[in-house]
């Protein structure tokens, strides 16, 4: 089966604002996620950071599993205090997977891993980390990423990836660290503006082939669809445009499967 997750921050409006303060409660969406088929949800930090006590307690005891923790702790010094938040956070709801950012100081790099590896010391002993490979991080350039995954040398350790950027050279991401690609993050975007994946269907069947060609059976999530980022944008067309975004890939998987 294949595993497609909700990531919040595609609901939230204020993903971008400075404050970053939630406008939704995650548990009041949690059953609809579950019929809609969604495997398990990436959790927004701040969906839990700035979330009251109540919600904080109805995300302890939800049903349908967070896979993703998807933090935006910094890794400079000075930041201790931050982080020991988020671990503890982390520590109460379990999730599978951490996903975080590294910073875009080359000469920052040892800095950021040494308080990376120290913070994962702090989290639940089974959690992966995922590092998210992106755009304005020293995780831009394949060649940077290999070297940081060997410099940390441990199977914890994993990539997310952006499968359907179009300026995301997708071979080299796999030439160089294949083997760490465990999560993708699943958007379209062009010239200012986010698409269905059904809406740039050639484009993303030849992009979904080249990841099978490579063995990709990791998990997906659905960060960003069309509807987000737009003058009127409507939390309710953008929930519809990713369930329509999960089904295109279920789609092309299950052709994949035949074939």
């Amino acid at each position: 089966m294949t595993n497609v997750l909700i990531n919040t921050v595609l609901l939230e409006k204020n993903r971008w604002s400075e404050a970053r303060n939630p406008s939704l409660e995650v548990s009041e969406w949690l059953s609809r996620f579950h019929v809609d088929g969604f495997t398990g949800i990436e959790l927004w930090e701040n969906h839990v950071l700035k979330a009251s006590n109540l919600e904080i307690k109805r995300l302890e005891q939800r049903t349908l599993p967070i896979q993703v923790y998807n933090s935006y702790v910094r890794f400079d010094d000075g930041f201790e205090t931050e982080r020991l938040r988020a671990a503890k956070m982390i520590q109460l709801l379990q999730p599978q997977s951490v996903k975080y950012n590294l910073g875009h100081n080359t000469r920052e790099k040892d800095t950021y891993l040494k308080n990376l590896e120290y913070w994962a010391s702090q989290l639940p002993s089974e959690c992966q980390l995922l590092c998210e490979c992106h755009p304005g991080t020293i995780m831009e350039d394949p060649r940077m990423a290999k070297e940081i995954f060997t410099d940390l040398n441990n199977s914890k350790y994993k990539a997310i990836i952006h499968p359907f950027h179009k300026n995301t050279d997708l071979q080299a991401w796999f030439d160089y660290i294949g083997d760490k690609i465990s999560h993708a993050h699943v958007s379209v975007f062009d010239n200012g503006t986010f698409f269905t994946l059904e809406e740039r269907s050639p484009f993303v069947r030849n992009r979904f082939d080249q990841l099978k060609r490579n063995g990709y059976n990791g998990s997906y999530s659905i960060e960003f669809t069309s509807g987000v980022a737009t003058e009127r944008e409507s939390m309710e067309l953008v929930y519809q445009n990713a369930v329509q975004d999960k089904e295109f890939l279920i789609k092309l998987h299950n052709v994949g499967q035949r074939s």
